[in-house]
């Protein structure tokens, strides 16, 4: 499929402001920007916080997350994931924008993230910028290129290693000027809740993403295994949160520990579903992750 018939075939009106702000995926967004406070009030445990510097670290965050999500549309769209007469109700397809445009905006959203990194990089350590470049480059590798890793069961391996651990990890290395066990473990909590989220939403995409010849973990281990890695992601974050609790002798960080009955929720209603679309939306454990991250947030400043 080309660029050009993708304008064609989404070239219905010409869409507002509201059709790229929902493309954008404010959820997402939302849970991108906490996933930075968390990272931040880990980093205050390190050392005190510079109130320039937190504001920059958010504010990179959207740019981030809108060019990551413009671009893997568009992606899904070459590739036919999603399709005029099969669309996400959410997808820029679905909002009647020009997947040339939205190519394009994504790419300009990532240069603009990527600015506001330099100038946090270069007033910490320049030797950061090649790590950022890695996180970039694997967000391409995701969706992009001839063999997406996203498409060889590599997304949720890629989500906890990148989007959550080395995301949380490199911004709060931004904010201390230094890594230490203290930052390694807090990264470790994100981690865990980001390769729920891509587990979750490949188990529920199996059958449309076999459709269209994309190979996720859900199709490579059986039901029972997707499942049991579902429970242990969720049950990683809350055991990463107490043993930072007890590394930093703090008890306001267990606050998440509050929702642990909602992920225990989640947990059961997946056990007890069929792999497929009929599963508990994925919605649900994005309101999850931004109850915990605004949890752990609060109990780190108090």
């Amino acid at each position: 499929m080309t660029a050009g018939s993708a304008t064609a075939a989404s070239g219905r009106s010409r869409p507002g402001p509201r059709a790229w702000l929902m493309a954008a995926g404010p959820p997402l967004v939302l849970v991108i920007v906490l996933q930075g406070l968390y990272a931040v009030a880990a980093a205050r445990q390190v050392h005190p916080l510079e109130p320039w510097r937190v504001a920059l670290t958010l504010l990179v965050l959207v740019p981030d997350c809108v060019g990551r999500r413009y671009v893997n549309d568009y992606e899904d769209y070459v590739r036919g994931l999603d399709r005029t007469d099969r669309v996400r109700p959410d997808s820029a397809l679905a909002q009647g924008l020009d997947m040339r445009r939205l190519y394009r905006a994504g790419l300009g959203c990532f240069a603009v993230a990527w600015a506001g990194l330099a100038v946090l990089a270069a007033t910490t350590t320049w030797w950061l910028l090649p790590l950022i470049a890695l996180c970039y480059l694997a967000y391409f590798g995701y969706a992009g290129g001839p063999r997406p890793l996203g498409h060889r069961a590599l997304g949720e391996l890629l989500d906890f290693v990148v989007t959550g651990f080395g995301v949380t990890l490199i911004l709060a290395w931004l904010n201390a000027g230094r890594v230490d066990a203290t930052l390694l473990l807090a990264a470790l909590g994100p981690a865990f809740l980001f390769a729920a989220l891509m587990l979750h939403n490949n188990a529920r995409d199996t059958h449309k993403d076999a459709a269209v010849g994309k190979t996720t973990l859900p199709h490579v281990v059986s039901p029972t295994v997707t499942k049991l890695l579902y429970g242990g992601c969720l049950a990683g974050f809350y055991l990463v949160d107490a043993a930072l609790a007890r590394h930093l002798h703090a008890a306001g960080v267990l606050l998440p520990l509050l929702t642990l009955p909602w992920a225990a929720v989640l947990v059961a209603s997946v056990a007890r579903s069929r792999i497929g679309p009929t599963m508990i939306s994925w919605a649900w454990l994005y309101y999850l992750m931004i109850a915990d991250f605004v949890l752990f947030a609060t109990g780190a400043w108090i």
